[in-house]
This record gives structure tokens, sequence and C-alpha cells, in this order.
């Protein structure tokens, strides 16, 4: 089921991706897989224990995680192109390592007494900590981006101040072949 949802998101992230932007791309997974989530966490809490109630979500976190995966890695190599090797090994090391601490952590908390809900617990907590992560890369990104503008509009009023102050401050061509 997982993996049928993430090949979906992968389709959508290779069909979309470059129109639609890595950073919104992996805003729009992360909101997927943490939404989800959060049906599930409401279905549960509804009474509703069918299997459905716990696949149907996985299945739609799954291809949240299609849809960020491939953009995150494509977005971490693309920072420094001359670390990309360096880049894709930290951020793989991370990913794996990651999983496995959480995989650890969620099955040292389940149990038959607990349920689904470590698990449940556990996926909803990535998803938002992965949507949170996301919005402080935007974040950044934006207030780059308005320093990297507000330094270009200086330089184009500086110019334009030169340019104006120019004439009066020294003849032009005209104004030399007139003598």
């Amino acid at each position: 089921f997982i993996a049928g949802g993430y090949m979906s998101g992968n389709f959508l992230s290779g069909r979309y991706s470059q129109r639609v932007g890595l950073n919104r791309m992996i805003l729009t997974g992360t909101l997927v897989s943490t939404c989800a989530m959060l049906g599930c966490l409401v279905m549960f809490l509804a009474g509703l224990a069918h299997p459905l109630a716990l696949f149907g979500p996985v299945f739609v976190m799954g291809m949240g995680n299609g849809m960020t995966m491939p953009n995150a890695m494509a977005g971490s190599l693309s920072v420094r192109p001359q670390l990309a090797g360096s880049a894709s090994g930290l951020g793989s090391t991370l990913m794996m390592g990651g999983g496995a601490a959480l995989s650890a952590a969620t099955g040292a908390l389940l149990g038959p007494e607990t349920g689904p809900w470590p698990l449940i617990g556990m996926m909803l907590l990535t998803g938002v900590l992965s949507t949170l992560s996301i919005l402080y890369v935007v974040a950044v990104e934006r207030r780059r981006l308005r320093e990297e503008i507000a330094v270009a509009r200086e330089a184009e009023a500086r110019a334009r101040h030169v340019g104006e102050a120019r004439p009066q401050s020294m003849p032009c061509m005209q104004d030399l072949r007139g003598r």
C-alpha cells in the first residue's frame, strides 16, 4: 500500500516539480502526508478501528512522501553543486539513520495494550516536523531573495544617480566638439 502511494507521488513529482518548483512541491507533499495522518488519527478517535482506517491514510501519506523525497534530495544536491557527493551521502545517511531511530522508538512504544496509537502519533509527528522544516526553508529563501532584491535596487538607484549627475559634472562629447 505504501509503495503504491509512493509510486504515485513520484509520478506526480516527475510531472509537476519543474513547473511548480522544489520548495512548493515539498511543502505540498509534507502537507499531504500530515493531513493523511491527521485523518487517520481522527478516524481512530471516532472509533473506526478498521484496517482501511489505517492503510487508506498510509497510502496517501506514501503519496505525499513520494512528492517530497525526490524534490528534497534534488534541493539538497543543488545548494552547492561542487559538494553534491557529500550532500548526497549526508542526506541518505540522515534519512536512513533517522528512519531507523524512529522505527526503533516506535517499536519500543508499540504493544498489545497501546494499539496503533504510537505508530499514528509518530507518523503524525514526523509529518508536522517535516512541514515545519520546509516552511523554515521557504522563509529563509524568501528573506534571501528580499535581500538580493534590495541590493539590486540599491545598485540600480546608485547607477541612476550617477547617470543623472554625470552631465553636470562631466562634459558630454557634443560639448567637447563645439570647442
